[in-house]
């Protein structure tokens, strides 16, 4: 696992052993960011929500993103992070927080921190919290004006097309991966073949 682009491009990161997390495919994250490429150069706040090793974050850090905040619950991810970070030298431009997603939107939402990016990858079988974080998100209004939420999914998930404010703009599958794009603004839907509601 590493960073694929940026001043740290080529950079090798800690890893977890075990099935204990799911890291983003180098693939599918160069994918990503290549979606989101005119978004991350004006970009100032990016969110991980489900951090793992922390490379989705590391990797916006990288590309020139002002800051970076982790979420995760499991001690391990949290220790591996702020490794991860630390090897990069990110200290000041990274924060980490040992909670759940849904208590980290609720802290940015607290403290009125607007989001460039937010990126939910929750282990796949955890479809309930990803649509309870999308209605957090849509009804809380923490995205910035032309942010973006990107939800990883195993392929068999239906997302909703329009939640709130929040539209599916885009929808990419990748083997049993899909990546759904959600913005604030509006969009012909020519690339979301999902249902319109939910």
């Amino acid at each position: 696992m590493r960073i694929i682009a940026g001043e740290k491009r080529g950079k090798k990161l800690v890893t977890i052993t075990g099935n204990s997390i799911r890291p983003t495919a180098d693939k599918i994250k160069g994918a990503i960011f290549n979606s989101l490429q005119n978004e991350i150069r004006d970009a100032t706040v990016f969110v991980d929500l489900f951090s793992g090793t922390g490379a989705m974050g590391l990797e916006a850090l990288s590309r020139g993103v002002a800051s970076a905040y982790f979420f995760d619950i499991a001690k391990e991810s949290i220790q591996t992070t702020k490794k991860n970070i630390s090897l990069l030298g990110y200290e000041n431009r990274a924060k980490v927080f040992n909670q759940s997603a849904c208590s980290g939107i609720e802290m940015l939402a607290q403290n009125k921190v607007k989001c460039d990016v937010i990126f939910i990858d929750p282990p796949y079988c955890q479809v309930e919290e990803i649509y309870q974080l999308l209605e957090m998100i849509s009804g809380k209004e923490i995205l910035s004006e032309h942010g973006k939420l990107v939800i990883e999914t195993e392929k068999s998930v239906i997302m909703p097309l329009v939640k709130n404010k929040l539209t599916c703009y885009k929808s990419k599958k990748y083997g049993i991966t899909t990546i759904s794009y959600y913005s604030r603004e509006n969009y012909e839907h020519k690339n979301c073949s999902l249902p319109r509601e939910f």
